[in-house]
């Protein structure tokens, strides 16, 4: 690929030849005031350029970094696509070069001035102005976007906190692959860690690595943050509630996930928080017919955590493959004689296999009301939410063409919340232990 090289021009045109003279650049940008427009003449009249090797671009305001910053974003554009950029800030006033600078930072252009060969020995006012002629050296510089993978990071977080976890592991791996600094990298890997876990939580999977989640998160990741002072200290900072959340995060994950990441009987009902909380970052990426699926299988959860509650799940199939059971051997031992009878008036009782029935959504309901559960009487009678449920049969997901609107998704997501408070009366309280932290924006 060809070189370019952009100069910023000020009223010294010796240290601006020695640049082009050490670069051999294909094509040349001049940034120059009106005031020093003839200072580029000066320069080309050194070289062999012809017009079609190097453009101006004037500024009606030197003293101005907005438009130092405009214009040079004007010259990058220019030249992003066909040119290895270097970018030499040595000439101008300060805004100009800043503005030069700012402009091209995470472009992956090359930077210099030049400076003296020797110190302040080479320049004139006492050693603090230019640089004389026959000291000038290029001092090169890296990009400071680069060397703390500034575009990464902020990319990576900014994925994070819109649970596109792929997208921002992706970054994260790439500001490691390109990091010197030690304490950054490890930073970074950290952070690929901590993306891979909130990935597989929000997938409903417990283990990663073979481990619990409140395992991974406390042994492996918080670990790591505490064993580092620097990286205690960045997370901190830069995001001060981040820390706390995600120790929110292992209490709450440690009541959901048995020690064996079996489920037992009183893991159930924190399903149904962690579950609703994955509805709500559907809702808040847009995703709104999949935060109805959700929802309905929050509806189908109120009921099967009401179901654990009274005594009516079998226990063995819930631990070893994660189905709701009802054992009839509860039926028959249930002295509220109404329930029973309207169990064994279902076809679901009188065809039950292996000593087990299974109740759809609207029948676990109405046996919860015969046990006496307010919620579930409460629920029968609702038919604006069962309307509301009933209407994702019809979305894109189950069996129709509609999709369901933002609103239909909030209202929703509200109704469900109601019925769950009626099952798990401190709920709210395990949804905020269970969000996921998000980096300060």
């Amino acid at each position: 690929m060809q070189k370019a090289l952009v100069l910023s021009v000020g009223g010294s045109e010796e240290p601006l030849i020695y640049s082009i003279e050490r670069f051999k650049p294909d094509f040349i940008y001049f940034l120059h005031s009106k005031d020093t427009r003839k200072s580029v003449d000066i320069i080309l009249n050194n070289f062999d350029y012809d017009s079609s090797q190097y453009r101006l671009k004037e500024l009606k305001n030197p003293e101005s970094l907005e438009e130092s910053f405009s214009k040079s974003r004007e010259i990058m554009e220019f030249l992003m696509n066909d040119y290895e950029i270097h970018i030499n800030f040595t000439g101008g006033t300060k805004p100009m070069g800043a503005g030069l600078v700012l402009a091209s930072i995470g472009e992956k252009c090359s930077f210099s001035y030049v400076g003296s060969n020797k110190g302040s020995g080479g320049r004139d006012k006492n050693g603090v102005g230019v640089v004389l002629s026959g000291f000038e050296e290029i001092k090169n510089q890296k990009d400071p976007y680069e060397v703390y993978a500034v575009v990464e990071f902020s990319r990576g977080m900014d994925f994070f906190n819109k649970y596109q976890f792929t997208a921002a592991k992706s970054n994260f791996k790439s500001a490691s692959e390109k990091l010197e600094d030690e304490h950054l990298r490890e930073l970074a890997n950290l952070y690929v860690d901590l993306v891979e876990l909130y990935d597989v939580w929000d997938k409903f999977d417990n283990k990663i690595n073979k481990k619990t989640l409140n395992s991974y998160l406390e042994n492996h990741i918080l670990k790591k943050i505490n064993d580092s002072e620097n990286i205690k200290n960045t997370i901190e900072k830069e995001s001060p509630k981040f820390l706390s959340q995600l120790e929110d995060n292992i209490e709450f994950l440690k009541l959901k996930i048995s020690r064996k990441g079996l489920i037992e009987e009183n893991d159930v009902k924190y399903y149904l928080p962690d579950l609703l909380n994955n509805a709500s970052r559907r809702i808040e990426e847009g995703k709104y017919d999949d935060a109805v699926a959700r929802l309905y299988r929050a509806t189908e959860l109120i009921a099967q955590t009401g179901l654990a509650n009274e005594g009516f799940i079998e226990l063995s199939r819930l631990r070893d493959h994660k189905i709701f059971r009802i054992p009839l051997e509860a039926i028959e031992n249930c002295d509220n004689k109404e329930a029973v009878e309207y169990i064994k008036g279902l076809d679901d009782y009188w065809y039950a296999k292996k000593g087990v029935v299974k109740l759809a959504l609207s029948k676990s309901f109405e046996f919860l009301g015969y046990l006496g559960c307010q919620y579930a009487k409460d629920y029968l009678d609702d038919n604006k939410l069962k309307d509301m449920v009933s209407k994702r049969n019809d979305s894109l997901l189950a069996h129709g063409l509609n999709p369901f609107s933002k609103d239909d998704a909030e209202n929703l997501f509200e109704g469900v919340l109601k019925y769950a408070i009626g099952v798990f009366p401190e709920i709210e309280k395990y949804m905020e232990m269970a969000k996921f932290p998000k980096f300060k924006e």
